[in-house]
């Protein structure tokens, strides 16, 4: 059975700063212990101070943003997990106002947030796994439940017979 998602009062005490986030990202990442994201290599690394790591093959610095949606963004890794949180719990979605007075970041680092979250979920809308183990909810609707005016439709090309899809 699954576990029950976690609440905001849960997340907080699970993520109250960076530093357990940047751990806990760490941990989903590099399960095994940290990997060079040029090289992919994971035996000759360094471990530096502030979540900093070195790859001795390549000379490369690097951290668990490096490679991933979170590179480049100066919004501390708390926030980024809790506006992860935030769009997979809301029904209808949230706006990057809204989302910028919820974590407490300007409306225009908000959007730039929603907007890396969304190309990561890519076309087909599928959330990706971790951000979805974290909220533990289903995205979507079925359309088993619903009157048959409101499910979508398609037309088949080879019957000719309009099917639900899904």
């Amino acid at each position: 059975m699954d576990k029950p998602s976690p609440n905001i009062f849960q997340l907080f005490k699970m993520f109250p700063d960076a530093e357990s986030a940047r751990r806990y990202l760490e941990g989903r990442l590099w399960p095994t212990g940290a990997k060079c994201a040029t090289c992919k290599t994971g035996d000759r690394i360094t471990s530096r101070k502030d979540g900093y790591y070195r790859c001795n093959a390549c000379k490369l610095d690097f951290t668990v943003r490096t490679g991933t949606i979170f590179e480049r963004s100066h919004v501390p890794l708390h926030k980024w997990i809790y506006a992860m949180y935030l769009l997979v719990t809301t029904r209808k979605g949230i706006s990057s106002l809204q989302l910028s007075k919820q974590i407490d970041i300007t409306q225009k680092s908000a959007w730039s947030v929603l907007q890396r979250l969304r190309e990561a979920c890519g076309n087909d809308l599928i959330i990706p796994k971790a951000i979805t183990e974290l909220a533990g909810t289903d995205i979507g609707e079925k359309e088993d439940g619903k009157h048959p005016i409101k499910k979508i439709i398609f037309r088949s090309h080879n019957s000719g017979k309009n099917a639900p899809i899904g």
